[in-house]
């Protein structure tokens, strides 16, 4: 089957998903001719409640955005920023405007299923033809697949499943220009 230029990688609840992601970047960005962009998510520093602060590193720019709050030690309130959602949205936006042969989304998760989030990003890459990778974690396969339908490539959380799929869309779609 061939590959589709919407590729999920779905990951379970404790993987390495960030460390995954970064891993395929990393080797994507050393392809020759290759344009790599949108979004790649890290933790960072714990907040003063003990969760991970959330940053999305911006691989075109190389800077990074910070999707999370610190809302003091007691807090236990969603720590989801809505300006850091709101720049990473813009980023996105940038990043498919500048077609790119591959975006990176980050996760698809409860913001996305709720109606909001990178929605409509995702669906802009797809109406530009511009191939993309959103990671989702298992549990939220269901609202992915209700967003999503079909049309679209599984992988597994690996970072040679990731390049393995853009290699083989790249040549793909370098067979059906010629």
């Amino acid at each position: 089957m061939a590959p589709l230029p919407l590729a999920v990688m779905v990951y379970q609840a404790g993987d390495s998903l960030e460390q995954i992601l970064a891993a395929a970047r990393d080797r994507l960005v050393e392809l020759p001719d290759v344009r790599i962009a949108g979004l790649v998510p890290r933790l960072g520093p714990r907040h003063s409640n003990g969760r991970a602060s959330l940053w999305l590193d911006d691989i075109a720019r190389g800077d990074s955005v910070a999707l999370s709050l610190d809302l003091g030690s007691g807090s236990t309130s969603c720590i989801l920023s809505a300006d850091g959602l709101a720049a990473a949205r813009v980023r996105l936006a940038e990043a498919i405007a500048g077609r790119p042969d591959l975006v990176f989304f980050g996760r698809f998760a409860k913001e996305e299923i709720a109606g909001r989030g990178i929605r409509e990003e995702i669906g802009l890459a797809l109406a530009q033809d511009v191939p993309a990778l959103v990671a989702v974690e298992r549990s939220m396969l269901p609202g992915w697949i209700a967003f999503a339908a079909e049309d679209w490539t599984m992988l597994p959380a690996t970072a040679d499943a990731v390049v393995a799929w853009f290699i083989a869309l790249a040549a793909q779609r370098q067979s059906a220009a010629a």
